[in-house]
């Protein structure tokens, strides 16, 4: 049977390849306006517009979501319960449903243990190599482990007298669980006779073996044979010249050759992994580092006392020790004005061990984690102290008792743990090379790893160590290593959806992406992006373009057909002349610059100028850009640092004194469920504050809190200021109803029906900026603001829109405006993949809205891989592996 699709209360089935498209009937989800629309089957679709058109509502929140809604539902009760089921969405067909795979442009990861390897599914492999092929070697003298020889245990255990026939014996029962049950031996030992004579079924002692010493060698080979190394049971011997039989002591464990270092057993794969009690490393429980406090974040030695250095007695239950440490200092006249580098050392005695009623830095660390089941406590400590790399397992997260298990890769023997601090670089080769000299059996497991390997090489990531947080990521590199376990997917009539995918590639990169796609194509899936890249577009085999314009101007298909005739009559962008260049800048210089492992070259960016920072993936950009220099930078301004992540550089000089360091970056999953374009953009409190002024609202002795759904004084009670009623009904999908008290308006009716004469207090919430901003008196600030919005074309959002309802390029541009609230001027502000989710036409536009910061004597640096910069920046840094060029961009 088929895929199936459910519509009206009927539920069809269809049989394989007996339809060729995708129909959606009647989809209005957020701003689409009814849409129908066939998708062809087994084809790369491209979804494209101007941001805000349409594309997610229709890609994801229609499409995928009502997807996965249906898969869920085909889930046995009991395991609905314990799934979280999206919604319905409004949309009156979907025909056919298939399984489907989704790829939002986020990175969600913000736990410590998850590494690159995990992500990419590189992990199970290897863990799965090791444990069926890897050798026990000793760590000392690097020979394998191996069972000491029958022979040599028995010399050592041999009686005075080895002249005859010997006899190695068991216990009824023993020699039945090795030989079985109707196996039954030709002789066996009395205690009445003292000797062993022909088998009786009373006898104590039952024959196993019998030997001489002269001939050793046999026994080994018999022993073998019955693989009674296998039994951990109690053998004796019994010869001629014995008065009674000996228990022998056989040691059937794996030990050195040279020493008596003994196996340590790996019988589960679960052993080499560090999310198994059993792999992981007891000091940091399988997370590859350690929490300590950081003595730059509990003290920073650069300011006094009385500018609180001391900032560990900053936290508020430590006031009155402060207080007492003060008194102290006071007593033995130690200056409180004094830089802290600068104090004696019986200071900082002092201040760690504690003396009277101060109980010093010692104790109060230990107070703190006595209350660490509070989550403001953890909070508060975790923001004191930084990532130590774990001495123990050097970071692998792998117990060391399985350090000394080794595979021969490339005629060298490697640990897991040395393999997985490889670059995906550095191991691709290794296993390739290796895989052509493995066994059949063998070569299905590197097969699979090395697929894996080659799939992140072409992806642009072969800079990324394989131990690499998953936190660290950028949401770029994250979704292309997800990208990797979904082009080795191995099936048929599925279907994948993914948002931006094109972000930070370079054209090569997008090429080797393309051909991956492909071969999922081949198997007959179905493949839709939503993308702004040309080269995109032109590569898929249908195009489908949202539009006409971004909210209620959009939701509609304006074209569907081959990208061919769409590109023949698409207008060009016509690009405005660029401001000339300052013909002598000063630069930011850095010099020396290493992080995660690796050096790169020196580089500089003009002061006051637009700089496009490229090049191909792994080249550095962000690694230098941001977390070395913008870092570097924001400390001098701050006194903190921006990110903790380990760096060096031997000088990043700026001879400009900046007032603000700002980073925006395109990590879109910042945002809670109540957020809205209002609280984003602080616009919500212009309008709260429009209407305190009216003459009812002070008769009423209204506050703010009165015009806001997320006050207790405003709120809805009923729906708790959510507009909507959420029934839970267990095994069933959750019914969601309009709120009867406040019909959907949030806030209670008595406050939401307060008007000015032109518009109440919940139209203004929820009409389009453009109509709502115009009536009202701005202060500079929101002036400022607000012509940010219509230069960024988000005047048609309303200040009610929640923010996981906008599209990626939508949320872009809001964080950006809220990032800019403030008047940026003689700042060092950085973007990274701006471009995201911004079609050309909108790029234009955000170029205006750049020089326009430029203009307020402000740096301004953007990392992204768009050539739509080139029109619009006046500087380009090119990196690549041979090193950095700064190039000025020539006039449009």
């Amino acid at each position: 049977m088929g895929p199936f699709y459910f519509s009206r209360g009927i539920l069809f089935f269809m049989e394989k390849h007996d339809v060729e498209f995708i129909e959606i009937r009647g989809a209005r989800v957020h701003n689409l306006k009814n849409v129908d629309l066939n998708i062809p089957l087994r084809k790369l679709i491209c979804f494209a517009g101007p941001s805000g058109s349409g594309k997610t509502s229709l890609a994801f929140h229609t499409l995928l979501t009502e997807s996965k809604r249906r898969f869920v539902n085909s889930f046995p009760n009991s395991m609905k319960f314990f799934v979280e089921r999206p919604a319905a969405v409004d949309v009156d067909q979907i025909f056919p449903v298939l399984p489907v795979f989704g790829l939002p442009q986020i990175n969600p990861v913000v736990g410590s243990r998850s590494v690159v390897a995990d992500v990419m599914r590189l992990t199970d492999s290897l863990q799965n190599l090791f444990f069926s092929f890897s050798r026990e070697l000793c760590p000392t003298h690097s020979l394998e482990l191996e069972i000491k020889p029958i022979a040599e245990q028995l010399k050592a255990q041999a009686p005075k007298n080895t002249e005859g026939v010997f006899y190695i014996l068991l216990g009824p029962n023993e020699f039945q669980r090795v030989n079985g049950e109707d196996y039954l031996p030709p002789r066996s030992y009395s205690q009445k006779r003292k000797t062993v004579e022909a088998f009786t079924p009373e006898d104590e002692l039952w024959e196993v073996l019998r030997f001489k010493w002269d001939n050793l060698t046999n026994l080994e080979k018999r022993w073998k044979e019955l693989k009674l190394d296998q039994y951990h049971i109690n053998f004796f011997i019994w010869g001629d010249q014995m008065k009674k039989p000996q228990l022998l002591k056989f040691h059937f464990e794996k030990v050195c050759p040279k020493c008596d270092f003994e196996s340590i057993a790996a019988n589960t794969v679960s052993a080499f992994s560090p999310y198994s009690a059993l792999g992981a490393c007891p000091s940091c429980n399988g997370y590859g580092a350690n929490l300590i406090y950081d003595e730059k974040k509990i003290i920073d030695r650069d300011l006094t006392i009385q500018e609180g250095g001391l900032k560990l007695l900053n936290y508020g239950p430590f006031q009155d020790a402060y207080e007492e440490l003060l008194k102290l200092l006071k007593k033995k006249k130690i200056p409180l004005d004094t830089p802290i580098k600068k104090l004696p050392k019986e200071f900082f005695s002092l201040l760690e061990e504690g003396q009277g009623s101060y109980p010093g830095y010692r104790d109060l660390k230990l107070y703190l984690e006595s209350k660490k089941y509070k989550p403001s406590v953890r909070i508060y400590i975790r923001h004191m102290q930084r990532e130590e790399p774990c001495l123990v397992c050097h970071s692998s997260r792998l117990n060391k008792n399985i350090h000394h298990y080794r595979v021969n890769l490339r005629g060298k023997d490697w640990g897991l743990e040395e393999v997985m601090g490889l670059t995906v670089e550095e191991a691709y080769p290794l296993f390739c090379q290796t895989r052509a000299l493995a066994t059949a059996h063998e070569k299905r497991i590197f097969g699979d790893i090395c697929e894996k390997l080659k799939m992140a090489m072409d992806m642009g990531l072969n800079h990324l160590s394989l131990l690499r947080k998953a936190k660290t990521l950028s949401a770029g590199e994250y979704q292309r290593l997800l990208l990797i376990k979904y082009l080795s997917f191995k099936g048929t009539d599925s279907l994948f959806v993914l948002d931006e995918p094109s972000v930070g590639l370079a054209r090569n990169e997008l090429e080797n992406l393309l051909q991956g796609l492909r071969l999922i194509i081949e198997q007959g899936n179905t493949v839709i992006l939503i993308d702004h890249s040309e080269q995109i577009q032109k590569a898929a085999d249908h195009l489908i373009i949202m539009g006409p314009g971004s909210g209620k101007k959009g939701g509609e298909i304006i074209y569907q057909g081959e990208p061919k005739s769409y590109f023949k009559n698409k207008e060009e962008v016509v690009w405005d002349k660029k401001r000339v260049n300052n013909k002598y800048p000063e630069f930011i210089e850095v010099t020396g610059p290493e992080i995660f492992g690796k050096s790169y070259s020196d580089f500089k960016l003009p002061i006051n100028e637009m700089t496009w920072v490229t090049g191909a993936s792994g080249t550095g950009k962000t690694s230098n850009i941001i977390r070395i220099m913008g870092n570097t930078l924001y400390k001098k301004v701050y006194g903190e640092w921006l990110e903790e992540d380990e760096f060096y550089a031997k000088s990043v000089k700026s001879p400009a004194k900046f007032d603000d360091v700002l980073v925006i970056a395109s990590d879109l999953n910042r945002f809670t469920s109540r957020s809205t374009v209002g609280t984003i953009t602080e616009l919500a409190s212009v309008i709260r504050k429009h209407f305190l002024k009216l003459p009812v609202a002070k008769s009423m002795n209204l506050k703010e809190g009165h015009f806001s759904s997320n006050s207790d004084l405003g709120m809805c009670a009923r729906c708790e200021g959510r507009g909507s009623i959420v029934i839970e009904m267990q095994y069933l999908e959750d019914i969601v109803l309009e709120c009867e008290d406040c019909k959907g308006l949030k806030i209670k009716p008595l406050y939401a029906n307060i008007s000015d004469g032109v518009m109440t207090v919940a139209e203004a919430y929820n009409l389009p900026l453009s109509q709502v901003l115009e009536r009202i008196t701005l202060t500079p600030k929101y002036r400022r603001v607000w012509e940010y919005l219509k230069i960024l074309n988000l005047d048609y959002l309303s200040l009610d829109r929640a923010l996981n309802s906008l599209s990626g390029g939508e949320k872009q541009r809001i964080f950006l405006l809220s990032k800019l609230l403030k008047n940026i001027q003689n700042s060092l502000v950085i973007f990274e993949n701006i471009s995201f989710g911004l079609s050309e036409k909108e790029l234009k536009l955000l170029g205006h809205f750049l020089e326009d910061l430029v203009q307020l004597k402000n740096t301004i640096v953007v990392i992204d891989s768009s050539t739509c910069f080139q029109h619009l920046a006046g500087w380009k840094l090119l990196f690549d592996p041979k090193g950095t060029h700064l190039l000025p961009l020539p006039k449009n």
